[in-house]
């Protein structure tokens, strides 16, 4: 999977002024990883803050066939690790590294140290944090409640990030199955229906997103909600 899923969740560097972003990465520990290195694994109980710098982070946990069901996908300006920080409490997936990728590791003393200097942090660091919550909470929600032909739909347009027209999502079918914790077989089925159905084409590694503002309305009309932002 090389496209972003973070739900569309705000870069914290983006909430942050020109100064505070620095302070934070010169107060940080900047860590270099191979592809597929695991940088924290679940249960991990070390506090702090990670920034991605460059590269990118896949979330998630192993499955009970062994697979590895991402939760998200972070890149450049992204970070975990807010929970333990905040709340003192053990990491509750793996984070493993996407090809090359150098993480800013920000320690609680630090995070407090440049917090003081630059009050905006706390605010920036709230809204993503409550950002993502609410988009964790609605894909949970999806994972209940909808057919697995519309949470694939969903997921589609959250890693579109495109407009009108043709939108290429570069993603096998083997990670969207991880994705969403079903098998590729299943997911090969719902990918067929909305092919069927003129919504998408399929092709090696990737999806087509015929039209993005024709798929978003009929996840809506299924869905009952608000319609996803992002896709004009």
């Amino acid at each position: 999977m090389t496209r972003l899923l973070d739900f569309d969740t705000p870069k914290l560097t983006v909430l942050l002024s020109a100064a505070a972003a620095d302070a934070v990465r010169q107060a940080a520990r900047a860590v270099a990883y191979a592809g597929g290195a695991l940088i924290y694994s679940r249960g991990d109980a070390r506090p702090g803050l990670s920034l991605v710098r460059t590269g990118a982070v896949q979330i998630g946990n192993p499955g009970a066939d062994g697979s590895f069901v991402t939760t998200s996908v972070l890149g450049p300006g992204q970070c975990f690790g807010e929970m333990t920080l905040f709340g003192r409490l053990p990491r509750t997936h793996d984070s493993v590294a996407v090809g090359a990728t150098v993480i800013d590791q920000l320690s609680p003393a630090g995070y407090r140290a440049v917090s003081q200097a630059y009050p905006e942090l706390n605010e920036a660091l709230m809204t993503m944090m409550a950002r993502r919550i609410h988009a964790l909470l609605e894909f949970s929600d999806d994972l209940r409640r909808l057919p697995l032909i519309v949470q694939l739909a969903k997921t589609l347009l959250r890693m579109a990030r495109g407009g009108a027209g043709d939108t290429v999502v570069e993603a096998n079918q083997e990670a969207m199955a991880a994705t969403l914790g079903v098998s590729r077989v299943a997911i090969g089925t719902a990918l067929a229906a909305l092919e069927d159905q003129a919504l998408i084409k399929r092709g090696y590694g990737r999806v087509t997103i015929r039209d993005g503002k024709m798929l978003q309305q009929w996840v809506a009309a299924r869905t009952m909600l608000a319609p996803i932002e992002g896709i004009a």
